[in-house]
């Protein structure tokens, strides 16, 4: 009698052995899929192939009681309602995917004869987009089926530390499914019936990919700013730690969502100056601090993308709605609005703009260039641009932009919308900015020709200060 699984788990390393066992504790029926040897013994003798704090009572109570146990057949896929890959993908200078498209094949043909349509969750760290463009197609050829009638692909990335994974397993921030199919996210979630978790979150199966490489760079920017700080306290006789409590003990800015919403670049007068002043003050010390020097360009790169986002409209003229460096004050400090604005007056296209912090027939200063820019009434704007650019968000200006629907809006405070206008662009020719860091911005043939041979959109937020 052929046995049936509800999880097959391809690739018993830590990940996919803590997961098979921990499916396993809360009832499923479960069997691991390896090609060690040593690994499949393991757990066989009811021990975990490698160290870890609970983990070997969790496999040898599986095994006892005949819900774990592991092989190297790979066809046990076509007998499982739910197949998870946790297979390495290494990454030197690019992911290697090598491992996952082998099982992804090795899926494929155990199918071919089947009638049974898994799901196939991968829950090895990958690069969005690789489950939809790469593995579905290689179990597609594979199996001779296609995928959401023969098998359903889904994402179900992992959120285990080493040393905690048990515990990470059963209580966790979030259970994350990625699928394109309600019964697909739906059998996913039952393997998590006694998982005490925050939340359970539904989304595309891109977002799930993306939500590790999201994850664990933060959680690595979090330890390198640390040690920056920590470095360059030392070195001006300070206590990292004290540093650190003073820090931390702001839960309602510095430790919470506040600033985690991708929008568009800062300015104003304080984040620009006082990060110039931590770079500068770590240079005095000789501390390196590649991190807290890499903030400027990072946030002008970000300029330089909204500035792309407008050029792709071939605009002969722009409207900009906001000018300050934000909603609800005056302050025009290292605004980004009167850098994008500073660069399209430069390259010979109209700007007009509105502001509720400044009056009609006011001429605004940029920096320390001959150019001014002028204010309107939002309605004058909007009817004398062909291209409308949101840099506030504010109820009144989305009304404008909808009654002037036909013309082309970029919002800059969205920066999904800002980057696909940006990215849109054919052909893409660099311009060297005359910053150092070499960051480029790219503009189509005829907006170059008419920018001239250089566009130093990087160095815009130097040249936009206003007096203080």
């Amino acid at each position: 009698m052929t046995m049936h699984y509800d999880v097959c788990v391809f690739g018993l390393g830590p990940v996919g052995t803590v997961s098979a066992a921990c499916f396993a504790k809360q009832g499923f029926y479960v069997t691991g899929v390896d090609i060690d040897p040593a690994r499949i013994e393991a757990i066989r003798e009811g021990r975990a192939p490698f160290v870890e704090p609970g983990i070997d009572e969790l496999v040898r109570e599986g095994v006892q009681a005949g819900r774990l146990s592991a092989g190297e057949d790979y066809k046990v896929a076509a007998q499982s309602d739910v197949v998870v890959i946790a297979v390495g993908t290494p990454t030197k200078d690019e992911p290697d995917l090598s491992q996952l498209d082998k099982v992804c094949a090795q899926i494929g043909y155990a199918l071919r004869e089947s009638d049974n349509a898994p799901v196939i969750a991968v829950r090895s760290t990958v690069p969005p987009g690789t489950i939809r463009r790469r593995l579905t197609h290689i179990v597609e050829k594979a199996s001779g089926k296609k995928a959401g009638e023969g098998f359903h692909m889904a994402s179900n990335p992992e959120f285990l530390r080493e040393g905690t994974a048990v515990a990470d397993f059963f209580r966790t921030g979030r259970v994350v499914i990625g699928a394109d199919t309600e019964e697909a996210g739906n059998r996913i979630e039952a393997l998590y019936r006694e998982v005490e978790a925050d939340e359970r979150l539904r989304v595309s199966v891109e977002a799930a990919e993306f939500a590790k490489y999201v994850d664990n760079t933060w959680h690595a920017l979090k330890v390198s700013f640390a040690n920056e700080i920590g470095r360059i306290a030392v070195a001006f006789g300070g206590r990292p730690e004290e540093t650190a409590r003073v820090f931390l003990s702001d839960r309602r800015l510095n430790l919470s969502g506040n600033y985690l919403k991708p929008g568009f670049a800062f300015g104003g007068s304080c984040l620009p100056k006082d990060v110039r002043g931590l770079s500068w003050l770590a240079d005095e010390l000789g501390v390196q601090a590649p991190l807290v020097n890499s903030i400027l360009p990072s946030n002008e790169a970000h300029i330089a993308l909204g500035l792309n986002a407008i050029l792709a409209t071939r605009p002969k003229r722009v409207g900009i709605f906001g000018v300050a460096f934000k909603e609800h004050v005056d302050d025009l400090r290292e605004s980004p609005a009167l850098a994008i604005a500073s660069q399209l007056i430069a390259g010979d296209i109209g700007v007009a703009a509105h502001d509720p912090a400044y009056r009609p027939g006011e001429r605004l200063p940029l920096g320390d260039t001959p150019h001014r820019l002028d204010i309107m009434e939002p309605d004058m704007v909007a009817g004398t641009a062909d291209t409308l650019v949101i840099m506030h968000r504010l109820p009144a200006y989305y009304e404008l932009a909808a009654r002037y629907g036909r013309k082309p809006v970029i919002d800059l405070t969205r920066c999904p919308e800002m980057a696909r206008n940006a990215f849109a662009m054919k052909p893409l020719k660099p311009v060297r900015s005359s910053y150092s860091s070499g960051a480029a911005v790219s503009a189509p043939r005829e907006e170059r020709q008419s920018f001239g041979a250089s566009l130093p959109v990087l160095s815009l937020m130097r040249k936009t200060i206003l007096p203080s």
